[in-house]
């Protein structure tokens, strides 16, 4: 029951943060004629920093998958530390390509209420981490948790390995 109704969880989240919030914000923007960025440039590295960060998110959901977990919803604790694939990068890699997927929207649309929406999920997301996820990593995964923390940076590095 504790799976179906986490999964359910994890599926409105999706579906809430990835395209009602985004349409809504657009549609405020167009009702209040505030600034909307348009230009070719933007909008195609826009693209690009949406099927990567779209993909990112795809794939590290796929290793939260293969750990036992029903999603990577933060009220769903966490089976295994993964430290392989972008994990070996980022201690966050879903929380990154979120982000980046979310500035491509921006990008692609130019709405700036888009960007005022990706600067909200950074400073969500960086509280998220700092005082709910990392202790409770830190409390699970004791040692190999914190040697972790020490490798692999919160946001990202850049692979020259």
């Amino acid at each position: 029951m504790k799976s179906a109704l986490t999964l359910l969880l994890g599926l409105f989240i999706l579906v809430f943060a990835w395209f009602v919030v985004p349409v809504y914000l657009i549609r405020l923007n167009v009702i209040y004629n505030l600034p909307v960025f348009d230009n070719s440039l933007l909008r195609t590295l826009g693209f690009i920093f949406f099927l990567f960060g779209f993909s990112a998110t795809l794939y590290t959901m796929h290793q939260h998958l293969l750990t036992g977990r029903v999603t990577p919803v933060i009220i769903e604790s966490p089976k295994k530390l993964i430290s392989k694939g972008f994990y070996g990068y980022s201690r966050n890699p879903m929380y990154a390509a979120v982000l980046l997927a979310f500035l491509g929207v921006f990008m692609i649309f130019g709405h700036i209420l888009l960007l005022f929406y990706v600067l909200a999920a950074v400073v969500l997301f960086q509280l998220v981490i700092i005082y709910k996820e990392e202790p409770e990593l830190k409390k699970k995964f004791g040692k190999e948790y914190s040697g972790y923390m020490k490798k692999v940076p919160r946001w990202f590095s850049i692979p020259l390995r």
